[in-house]
């Protein structure tokens, strides 16, 4: 009975993260780099915070099971090399998570927003997005890949995790990409251009 509560507020905090992660995603997508607004800087510092607890029990729960499981199998259950790909997985995500609260996110809510950052920073908040929403999604697949017991090398989980991550980064860079192409020309940029081509008639 314990157990089985557990794993339910296991999975009720991965569901809480998942879908607030995925709503700021689109959000922040739907802002196409422009600076944030007073009450979307709000949502996503609440959203932040909620992660951040979500996170937390993520770990109690799962270093719980772990003990439970291996009190139950002491002889085989840290065999499975898919736990130890998983706990992997969930380090990154949580040094990424770091990386997030110190790096990204004053940015992206700085006032001058994504695409008024240096290209540097662009890029590096982008890639902090992407190792975010690809680390918790697989580690959530992770959780329920069963079959991956016992049965797959811990190599091959993190073969298809670094696929992943560099399909991710470079959509990540696409979109950037088409965001900074989008962006509005300065009007000073734009008014040099019309007289520079005025000069050539002259």
């Amino acid at each position: 009975m314990i157990k089985t509560l557990i794993v339910y507020a296991h999975l009720l905090a991965a569901c809480v993260a998942i879908g607030i992660l995925l709503i700021q995603d689109l959000a922040l997508a739907k802002s196409k780099g422009a600076p944030l607004s007073a009450t979307a800087v709000k949502d996503l510092t609440k959203s932040a915070e909620i992660m951040f607890v979500a996170l937390v029990l993520l770990w109690l729960s799962g270093l719980t099971l772990v003990l439970l499981g291996y009190l139950e199998n002491p002889q085989q259950y840290l065999m499975n090399e898919k736990l130890w790909a998983k706990f992997t997985v969930v380090s990154v995500l949580t040094l990424n998570g770091i990386a997030l609260h110190y790096f990204s996110f004053p940015r992206v809510t700085s006032r001058r927003g994504l695409l008024g950052l240096p290209t540097f920073e662009q890029i590096l908040v982008v890639l902090t997005g992407a190792l975010s929403s690809v680390s918790w999604l697989f580690a959530c697949y992770l959780g329920i890949a069963r079959p991956w017991n016992y049965t797959v090398d811990f190599s091959f989980v993190m073969f298809i995790y670094s696929g992943l991550l560099v399909g991710a980064f470079i959509v990540a860079g696409e979109v950037l990409r088409a965001m900074r192409r989008a962006e509005p020309e300065p009007p000073m940029l734009t008014e040099q251009i019309r007289l520079n081509a005025s000069r050539k008639f002259d």
